[in-house]
């Protein structure tokens, strides 16, 4: 049909190389990526020093545990001075590595509430005031 003729259609074919092309066992042509593990790995870092969830541990790990991963290193980064690392850590339930984040959103929130309650009182002590009145102008 020709709906699948356009689904499978890519200007200029001979000149671009797509993902699809590149990655076939996690991109298809009509779907896109599916592979949560490389949509993670494609998307842009916002700052030059970053890290990439790859995945979860979702049961309890006891003391002395071993743990076994096999990498295979596809991308070279010595071009650009790069690194790569793997890095176990732990999380709570304030998150993971950089704490900024979160005392800035309890900080700003605490401030908004603080400032809620003295407008609340404030309405409260005095009334509203009254719409139109030209004292208010000067």
């Amino acid at each position: 049909s020709s709906d699948l003729y356009y689904a499978y259609y890519y200007p200029e074919d001979d000149y671009q190389q797509y993902l699809y092309e590149t990655f076939p066992e996690v991109v298809s042509p009509l779907e896109g990526a599916t592979n949560e593990h490389f949509i993670v790995w494609m998307r842009t870092a916002a700052l030059p020093t970053f890290r990439k969830l790859y995945g979860v541990i979702d049961s309890d790990l006891k003391k002395g545990s071993s743990i076994t991963i096999q990498v295979e290193a596809n991308f070279d980064v010595t071009g650009f001075e790069g690194t790569k690392s793997l890095v176990l850590s732990t999380v709570t339930w304030f998150g993971g590595k950089n704490s900024f984040f979160g005392v800035a959103f309890l900080l700003v929130g605490s401030i908004c509430l603080v400032v809620g309650i003295a407008l609340e009182f404030n309405l409260l002590y005095n009334g509203p005031r009254k719409a139109g009145d030209k004292i208010y102008l000067d």
